[in-house]
């Protein structure tokens, strides 16, 4: 290779990577982010067996153990840049080992150019990546050997091995082993044929051992059909290079800049058709309420004003952090209640169940926020979770079992980012009873959660609302949840029961949502002027009243009339909000 070769080499992979760690890092770093809290990678013995019960256990392995550096805040867009610039050498090494001679730096591409599409999806894995890498150094491993013979020896040995190492990698080996007969005009005999019959027949003899579907068997560890892309076109990019006649074309120089426009045009318009910058946003607004970063959340929303009710739900718990929920409720998109709480059923989707937990842990109610973690639990890949483990033993600890925490805490430990936050947990548990009363933290939640229990739904949510809220009326963000939940129903007899019960004598701070709505209640009620006096209604917000109710009458109820002066009102919200929830 030419000095000139490296240089070009060597460019080519530090433009592909910068390219791609700005745009992981820069555009789409939370669809990376949220990878990692879907699963828990441990340094232990135990877990390393587990990957045993499932074929494509070294592929799986190493690709979750890569994945666990998507927790750092540059971590997954490095990681990511820096496997795929491994698979592009490598599949230039696998083109030059059939033959291929110019271009093969930019065909090469191709494929590298399909994995980053398909890295923008939340089903395509690591692992995925990390087969096709295993799966090429094998086989150029395996190239080596000279003797005819021997090598198909090796091959059908190395079946079910190659099954239980790289699942179904073994079917991109087969295909590459039958190339390499083709290139070099050798006749597939009797022993090519065994070997593909058993590469294809392993699967399915092995799927009960598995515990796996048939579907399952043949696509592990890919979740998707997609990911077979980037192999396929690994196994057309070295058959096409490989004849001669195609050679001819693809080593003329002349096309190189086709070559470079085209592998934009489809990077560019695969980005767009796969990543989802709508579930971006929504990420981003979990991964700051991760984080704890509410002020964050609350700018970011307002940014980009999303109709979609996992958004408001993330905005409602940041305004309820800060004791703002009844103030600015109605400036951002509500889809009735459930924006409060997420509708957990069989039309939710996983990250809907995953993110459910959120609001009963602030809330208070621990017992649902274990329940909703469980279920978030389940519905994730490998029902591995390491943010799920985490709140599953902040729960404990809040509840007061320590031994249930310090199982969970303890789970932690062998992680190698989580190790610190479960170290100085367990700290917490370790200390005397006194000192562990007075943390401030637990102290906070341990003060919010309800002094008894009952039976009730999962989606009872009011009876979690009024348990908290009778529990504990100081509780200000229960009480304003419960409040915001009977407004956003338009349930104004039990808000106004509700408010008379909880805020009524306790507060003398009348936020203008709650005098909206009170006003229609003491309207209805035809309440006497002492009684309208006795909520300390301000005589503005009466004046206003009035005139939304006289131009509501004059419009015959038409609310474009309405919305200029009165959109933000609950009395429009009212009158003109749909009740049909996602």
């Amino acid at each position: 290779m030419t000095k000139k070769e490296v240089l070009i080499k060597a460019g080519s992979v530090m433009m592909f990577a910068i390219l791609c760690i700005a745009f992981f890092q820069f555009f789409y770093p939370y669809h990376l982010f949220i990878k990692e809290q879907l699963q828990l990678f441990l340094f232990t013995s135990e877990y390393f067996i587990s990957y045993l019960s499932k074929p494509a256990s070294l592929a799986s392995y190493l690709g979750d153990f890569f994945t666990q550096f998507f927790y750092l805040r540059w971590g997954g867009a490095i990681v990511l840049a820096l496997l795929l610039c491994v698979e592009w050498l490598l599949i230039v090494c696998l083109l030059r080992k059939l033959g291929a001679e110019k271009n093969v730096l930019l065909y090469a591409f191709f494929p590298i150019i399909g994995e980053w599409v398909l890295h923008c999806g939340l089903g395509y894995s690591v692992s995925s990546t990390i087969t096709v890498i295993l799966c090429i150094i094998i086989f150029l491993l395996y190239a080596t050997i000279k003797k005819r013979f021997i090598a198909f020896l090796v091959a059908i040995l190395l079946q079910p091995i190659l099954y239980a190492l790289l699942g179904s990698g073994l079917f991109t080996f087969n295909l590459l082993l039958l190339l390499t007969d083709s290139i070099r005009k050798e006749k597939l005999n009797l022993l090519a044929y065994v070997i593909l019959f058993t590469g294809i027949l392993i699967p399915f003899l092995l799927r009960s051992h598995y515990l796996l579907t048939i579907e399952q068997a043949y696509i592990y560890p890919h979740r998707e059909f997609m990911a077979f892309v980037p192999p396929l076109l690994i196994i057309m990019l070295a058959g096409g290079m490989s004849s001669r006649e195609v050679r001819i074309y693809t080593s003329d120089i002349r096309y190189t800049p086709f070559l470079f426009g085209l592998q934009l045009i489809l990077l560019i318009g695969g980005v767009l058709s796969r990543a989802n910058f709508h579930r971006e946003k929504i990420l981003s607004l979990d991964s700051e309420a991760y984080f704890g970063n509410w002020s964050k959340v609350l700018k970011q929303a307002s940014s980009y004003n999303l109709n979609d009710n996992i958004a408001t739900y993330y905005t409602n718990l940041a305004l309820a952090r800060y004791g703002q929920l009844p103030d600015h409720i109605l400036e951002f998109y509500q889809p009735a209640t459930d924006g409060l709480f997420l509708p957990v059923n069989p039309n939710a989707s996983p990250l809907t169940i995953f993110f459910s937990n959120e609001v009963f842990f602030y809330l208070g109610d621990m017992n649902m926020a274990q329940h909703s973690s469980m279920l978030g639990m389940i519905f994730s890949p490998n029902n591995r979770s390491s943010r799920l483990i985490k709140r599953l033993a902040e729960i404990n600890m809040i509840n007061g079992e320590k031994e249930a925490a310090r199982k969970y805490l303890r789970m932690l430990e062998p992680t190698l980012f989580h190790r610190a936050w479960a170290k100085k947990r367990l700290q917490i548990l370790d200390a005397d009873t006194l000192i562990a009363s007075t943390d401030a933290w637990l102290k906070e939640k341990r003060s919010m959660i309800p002094k008894r229990d009952t039976l009730r739904s999962s989606t009872d949510y009011l009876a979690s609302l009024n348990l908290l809220a009778s529990s504990n009326p100081a509780n200000k963000m229960a009480v304003d949840y419960l409040l915001c939940y009977h407004l956003l129903s338009k349930d104004i007899r039990s808000f106004t029961n509700a408010y008379n019960r909880y805020v009524k004598d306790t507060s003398s701070l009348l936020p203008r949502i709650y005098g909206e709505a009170l006003l229609i209640s003491l309207l209805n009620s035809k309440a006497t002027d002492k009684e309208v006096q006795s909520y300390g209604i301000s005589p503005d917000l009466i004046r206003e009243f009035a005139e939304y109710t006289r131009l509501y009458e004059q419009s015959n109820g038409r609310g474009e009339l309405l919305q200029a002066k009165f959109g933000k009102s609950y009395w429009f919200y009212f009158h003109f909000a749909k009740m049909d929830t996602k």
